[in-house]
């Protein structure tokens, strides 16, 4: 498995009123956004250089811009109506929202030579989610915004829809940040089955009375 997961909670009856005005209500966290998004540019950048010199990421630094990775696709999901609940402002991992960006911790070196040519190597996938899946997501979003609106329920397949759009960008901006570098995979990440249970050996006979 990717060590940078997206999950969402299906909720299937979304506030209407709340869905009809989700960009007005919206505004305070794109200003939000701003402020922590000037903030990113600065910190990034330092751990790029971190990361190239010690190879390693401090971590203040990555408790920062993981927050920063985290704040942005909470907000995002939010504002594609993957949740009625509004998001935290903060930075910090909250399991009890119904959108959770899992990150692990920092690990103890990272590639130096991965970490410096990032921007080149993560330009594939980030083209990808500019053009393709953000266009997706948008669409997607639009049909269950007059579902919600005018029906009242939000369809479980678009649901699904949005979850795999957030997860893929969840992983591409993961990366970005150097919180991993594992390139994070093109496509619906299945789980590997189980391996089948080994037989239990057969007991052996009892020995023959003399």
């Amino acid at each position: 498995m990717y060590p940078i997961s997206y999950e969402a909670d299906f909720n299937p009856e979304p506030n209407r009123w709340t869905t009809f005005f989700r960009l007005i209500l919206a505004i305070p966290w794109f200003v939000v956004a701003l402020f922590w998004g000037l903030l990113f540019v600065f910190t990034h950048f330092i751990a790029w250089i971190a990361i190239v010199i010690l190879g390693r990421y401090p971590q203040w630094l990555y408790d920062f811009n993981s927050g920063v990775v985290r704040f942005g696709l909470r907000t995002g999901s939010w504002l594609y109506l993957l949740t009625d609940a509004w998001p935290p402002f903060g930075l910090s991992d909250d399991s009890s929202y119904p959108v959770r960006i899992n990150v692990p911790p920092p690990a103890a070196s990272q590639s130096r030579l991965k970490a410096l040519f990032r921007l080149v190597l993560a330009l594939p996938v980030l083209v990808l989610v500019s053009y393709v899946t953000n266009f997706a997501a948008q669409t997607i979003a639009f049909g269950a915004w007059l579902t919600i609106v005018f029906r009242g329920y939000m369809p479980e397949w678009i649901f699904t829809a949005l979850v795999e759009c957030r997860r893929f960008e969840t992983r591409v901006f993961g990366y970005a940040a150097f919180l991993t570098d594992d390139y994070p995979p093109i496509g619906l990440e299945r789980a590997k089955p189980a391996p089948p249970a080994a037989a239990p050996a057969p007991e052996s006979p009892p020995p023959a009375a003399a």
